[in-house]
Parts: structure tokens; sequence; C-alpha cells
């Protein structure tokens, strides 16, 4: 067996691995791209216990970041101030030395050069983004600047913008960049903790008795004991007692599954019943919650990131922009200025300024900012900027039913009372359930007692698999399910055709019987979520369809998809199931998965985009899904798509609006009315236009 040091070895080989595997098939583009994504892999797959380091590396990574933009922006802002006293004509008498230095080759620099290790590191895989044209911009502004330091050009005397240009626009998207790391990071560690479900050993019947063995050593055909109140360790068949089984960390059933021998269970439920014993069917590699993990992870495999708006033009802008600052030198040189070669030079640096992308490169990164800012303050946690753009083209919406679409917490709905009146019928039915700890009997007990203090009870026992039975005031009282309740007296048929009524709206139907006579019936069921009709209405309204996809029983997810108005319904699901039904919805169009439980873990990752319930369920829903309600309001799934839509306009109103002032300085610049810094300052407005269209998100979430 392997020691915890051996395995925290393994896993930082597999870390080591995974990162060399990362930087092979160029999912990153930068240096801080490349930490960023080996902190991720680290927080992956360490323990919850070493997770903190991981935090502390993003944490220092970050301050790195924000110390050289400050820097950066310092140096810019000091090299504007000086610009006017570095010229000769100006009579301060700064030093030679200063006016041949300018301070901006900090911002140069600093955010200059990762722009251009990550250029050369895209084209050596043959792959143009929009930091080649940046990087071209900056180089051609370096060179304007040394041939005018030279006296190549404008007689020596430098006017020192053509440096400030070159740092104004390495910091621009040295700035964007920031910003859509910070949007579009998330932590994926909930992944690790779905082998914790299970536990590490299982009870196995041998010839000696009962020794506790580690799962990964039970064969196949051993038998295991599952002691009430037990995790069930291993996947199998109940060949030996009966029992109820807390399934809904897999089915998410909130009603506890009745077992006897015959019955399948899995590892990682909960018995809570009598003891059972159960015959190994699967290994621990190949049991349910082992799936479930890897599943998981091969659905998050088939997740892209969120691609710049810039970068999938830069294959069409690059080039363009290249041909059009070679024919503005050619049309000036020859046309326009006369044969003046530093006009021509001037003018076709010019035109690789103001032709610079940083406006279409912040496009995305502001409005997705503002999309996450607008959901925060709504209790909406959006954890990707790739959310809202996936949500946005989203044409089906499918909904876990137990924890989503209704609250995920079983109640009494209605008391019916046969040979007892009602008030009688609430305080013997909760004494008596009193004495169990069964979901439905808690259910029962609390809403009993909401009434008035309950009758004493004693000699009471449980029933396994149908209810309990005690005394109370001196009679004997039995609670059970009302199939059994046939086998312990007599049931009219105007009140079997009631209770059939009830099941078949998806409630759960208890008689009460006392001294041998019906007393009367109980029904209980998950009561639906608030809003998730409203839900459902408004994003019809939208074109957008609803499903259902939940491992309640059909009866039981029909009267709910009914009360909710959906109409495809898929029931009785197990995870992979669910995952499969996620991919076939796919091929009609975008889909967003809305779910709270683990179950719903693959379908959740394997989904265009995934909701899941902050408040209820486990982290690993919540940590896989791409948007979590903090507030549980399922309203704001409708909201959040209606949102998503305006972000995705507002990028496209960016990126139309950062092009149309590109093509005017264009024609501004051919006609010599623009120079770098001239063009510089226009598309700097550009950008800042488009970070303030972007803030009005901030103000349209409805």
């Amino acid at each position: 067996m392997k020691t915890k040091q051996d395995k925290t070895e393994n896993c930082r080989r597999e870390e080591r691995q995974a990162a060399v595997e990362s930087c092979r098939r160029g999912k990153t583009e930068s240096r801080r791209h490349k930490e960023n994504a080996d902190a991720e892999s680290c927080c992956r797959a360490k323990p919850d216990g070493v997770k903190g380091c991981c935090a502390g590396e993003k944490e220092k990574s970050k301050r790195a970041t924000l110390i050289i933009l400050g820097v950066s922006l310092v140096s810019l802002v000091v090299s504007f101030v000086l610009s006017p006293f570095t010229k000769s004509e100006s009579g301060v008498g700064i030093p030679k030395f200063f006016r041949y230095a300018d301070v901006a080759w900090v911002a140069v620099i600093l955010c200059g050069a990762p722009i251009f290790v990550s250029a050369l590191a895209n084209l050596g895989k043959k792959k143009i983004t929009s930091g080649v044209l940046i990087s071209v911009a900056i180089l051609a502004c370096v060179v304007l600047e040394t041939l005018t330091l030279t006296n190549v050009l404008n007689g020596g005397d430098p006017d020192h913008g053509n440096i400030f240009a070159a740092g104004e626009i390495a910091f621009l998207m040295a700035l964007g960049e920031f910003i859509e790391e910070v949007t579009v990071a998330k932590a994926r560690s909930g992944i690790t903790r779905l082998m914790a479900l299970a536990p590490s050993v299982a009870k196995i019947k041998t010839a000696n008795g009962i020794v506790e063995t580690p799962v990964s050593e039970v064969k196949i055909g051993s038998v295991a004991v599952v002691m009430p109140g037990d995790t069930v360790g291993v996947d199998g068949l109940v060949i030996s007692g009966t029992t109820s089984v807390d399934e809904q960390i897999l089915t998410g059933e909130s009603i506890p599954a009745d077992k006897k021998p015959g019955d399948y269970v899995f590892g990682g439920t909960q018995n809570l019943g009598g003891a059972i014993e159960v015959e190994v069917t699967k290994t621990s590699d190949e049991s349910t919650v082992a799936k479930l993990k890897k599943m998981v992870e091969e659905a998050e495999g088939k997740k892209a990131p969120i691609s710049r708006t810039a970068d999938r033009w830069a294959a069409y802008i690059v080039p363009g922009a290249i041909i059009l600052s070679v024919a503005v030198f050619v049309l000036t040189f020859f046309a326009f200025a006369k044969n003046d070669l530093a006009e021509a030079v001037l003018r076709g640096i010019t035109m690789l300024v103001v032709f610079c992308p940083c406006a279409l490169a912040l496009a995305t990164p502001t409005a997705v900012a503002a999309g996450l800012g607008a959901g925060t303050r709504r209790g909406v946690l959006i954890k990707s900027g790739a959310a809202l753009e996936a949500l946005a083209k989203v044409k089906t919406v499918a909904f876990d039913k137990t924890g989503t679409l209704t609250r995920g917490n079983v109640e009494v709905r209605g008391v019916y009372p046969y040979a007892a009146g009602a008030e009688h019928l609430r305080a013997v039915a909760g004494a008596a359930e009193s004495l169990s700890s069964h979901p439905l009997a808690k259910a029962i007990t609390k809403y009993c007692a909401s009434f008035g203090a309950l009758p004493s009870v004693k000699n009471g026992r449980a029933l396994v698999g149908t209810g309990v039975e005690a005394e109370v005031d001196g009679k004997k009282i039995t609670v059970c399910r009302f199939d059994a309740a046939a086998a312990i007296a007599e049931i009219p048929p105007e009140i079997q055709a009631a209770a059939a009524a009830h099941i078949g709206d998806g409630e759960t139907v208890v008689a009460v019987i006392e001294d041998g006579t019906l007393a009367g019936m109980l029904t209980l069921t998950d009561g639906v979520r608030p809003g998730a009709d409203v839900c459902v209405r408004e994003l019809a309204a939208m074109g957008v369809a609803s499903a259902m996809i939940t491992g309640d029983n059909r009866r039981s997810a029909e009267a709910v998809a009914r009360l909710v108005g959906i109409d495809a319904v898929y029931a009785q699901t197990l995870p992979g199931d669910k995952l499969k039904i996620i991919n076939g919805l796919k091929e009609s169009g975008g889909v967003c998965m809305a779910g709270d439980g683990v179950n719903d873990a693959p379908a959740l990752a394997a989904a265009d985009c995934s909701i899941a319930f902050a408040n209820l369920g486990s982290d690993i829903a919540v940590e896989t899904a791409d948007i979590a309600l903090m507030n549980g309001d399922i309203k704001n799934i409708s909201a959040l798509k209606r949102f998503a839509d305006k972000v995705l306009k507002t990028i496209k109103f960016n990126i139309v609006m950062s092009m149309t002032i590109n093509v005017a300085a264009l024609v501004l610049n051919l006609f010599g009315l623009l120079n770098p810094v001239l063009g510089a300052l226009i598309h700097n407005c550009s950008s800042v236009l488009v970070v303030l269209n972007s803030a009005f998100l901030l103000k349209r979430w409805q």
C-alpha cells in the first residue's frame, strides 16, 4: 500500500508532466499565462491541505503584474510631461542624455517584451494573433525613433513621441491581457473531492468473520456487509437484508430508495435502515463514483477557453495592416509627399500604429469584466467570460429536478382524514414518526408538531422499508407506505383511487392506521422552487427551449414538469445517462445545464454553459459549473440569459466601433493629418470609448 509520501511525490510528478504537456499544446500565449495555468494544474491535483501554496503563487503573479503595469503607467506619464522640454528649441537646457533616453522605454520593455515573446512563439506554431501586429507596431515606432536619433530622419532632433507611442501601445495591450486573465480565471479543485465520496475501506465477509479491507483490494464476487448508518463502499447486488438507501448524491432523488435482495446499490450512498449484505459486482476503478470522476475530467477537457475576437480576426488584420502600411508609404512617397522619405516613413509607421487593435482587443475583456461585476452584485457568481459568451448562444436549458426546479426538501403537502379528524390524524402520525430518523418521518414530524405539542409515544419500532409502528395514547399506530397499507387494514376503493391520483401527480402517499383501521393519509412532495415557472416562460419568450433531466421516477418528474411548463422530460437517469442526453441536445444548438448535485457534475461539465445552485448540493457541482447562483433565485437563470445576450451585443458593437475609428484614422493618415503620437492618442480614445460602453452593462441587468 502506498505511503502518503509516495502519493505526494506521484502527485508532484503528474503536475510537472501536466505542465510540460500544457506548454507543448500551446495553451499559453505568454509567460504569465503559463504561470497561471501551472498554478491551476497544481490546485487541481493537490489535496485540499496544500492548496494554499497554489493560491499564494497565483496571488504573487497577480501582484507582480500589477506592479509592472503601475511602473509602466508612471513611466508613460513622466515621458508625456517631459516631452515638451526635450526638444532643443525648448530652451530649458535638459541634458542631451535625457533627450535620447525616453522614460517610456520602461513601458516598452516591461509590457512589450512578453508580447514579443508570445508573438514569436505563436509564429513558430504558424499561428497569427493580434500580438504579431502589436509587436510590428511597437517595433516600427522603435525603428522610427532610431532613424530619428541617428540623423537619418528629422535632422537628428528627436521629439520622443515615437517611443511614447510604443510604450503606450504595449501598456494598453498588457492591461487588456491582465483584465482578461482576471475575468476568465477559475478554480476547478472540486474534481479531486469526488473520490472522497466513497469510503476507503469496506467490511468484507470472510471465513474468519468480517474484515475491513481497502476498497482497492476488494474483488468481484466478494460479499460486503453494510451496517445501519454506514456508507456503502462498493457497487453490487443486495443478497440479504432490506433497508432504505439515500442515493441523492448520485441520482438527485431526495426520497431514499428502498432496497431488498436483488436490488443494486452504489458506492458512496448512505445506508439509512437495516444491515444488508452486498455481492460486489465492480472493482473500485469501475465503480460509479470512479466513473463519475473520469466523466467530469473528460467533459472539462473538451471545453475551450474564450478566444479574443482580435485573435480570431488577426489572420486577416495583420497582413492587411502591413499591406496597407506599405501602400501608404508608397502613395505618400510617390504621390503626396513628393519623394520625401521621412514623411513617407512617418505615414507608413503611423498606419501601423492607428491600425493596432488595442480597442479591438479590449472589446471582449472589458465587456466581460462589466458583466461579471453586474452578476456579482446580484448574488450570481459568473466564473468566466466563456460562460457569458456560451450562454448568449444557448438554444436549450436543461434543468435537474430535485434541488433545482424543486426546493430539495420533502414536505407534507396534504392531510386527508378518513376515520379520524384532521387534528387527531396529525397528532398520532407526528408522534409515531418522531421515533424515526427517516427523511420522510422527519418531514411529517416537523409538519405535525407545527400545529401543537405531540402526544407521548412508546414501544416504537421500525418497519424496514415500510414505515414505523408505535403506541400512542394506548392505541397501536402504524404509519407506512400506502402500497403496504392493504396488508394491515382495509382500504376503500375511493381512498385507493384518491391515493392513485396523488401518486400520479408525483406525490408520496403515506397511510396512517389506528388499531387496524385506516385513519387517513398524508401526501408529501418536494415543493416546486418559487419562480421556476416564470423562468421557463421567460426562456421560451427568448426562443430558448427547456428540458428536465432527473434521476427521479417518471411520475414525479412529469408532475413537476407540468407545474413549471416543461414538455421534454428525461427521468430515471444516472450521471452517465445525463451526459449522453446533454451531448444529444447539443446537436440542435448550444445547451446550458442547471443542477445542484454531484450527480449533475458530468452533465454540467459537458454542457456549453452550466449553472449550479451554490446554497444547495455539494461543492463539486458548484465548482464544476461555470455560473453559481449564490442566492438560489431560479429566475436569475432567465435574467442571466437576457444579460448574456446584452453582453454579446455590446462586444459586437465595441468591435464595430473600434474598427470604424481605425478606418477613419487610416483615411486621415493617408492625407498626412496624423503622426504616430496623434495616432496612438486616437486609438487610445477608441479604447476609452470601448471601456465606457462596456461599463454601461453594470446598470443593464434586469
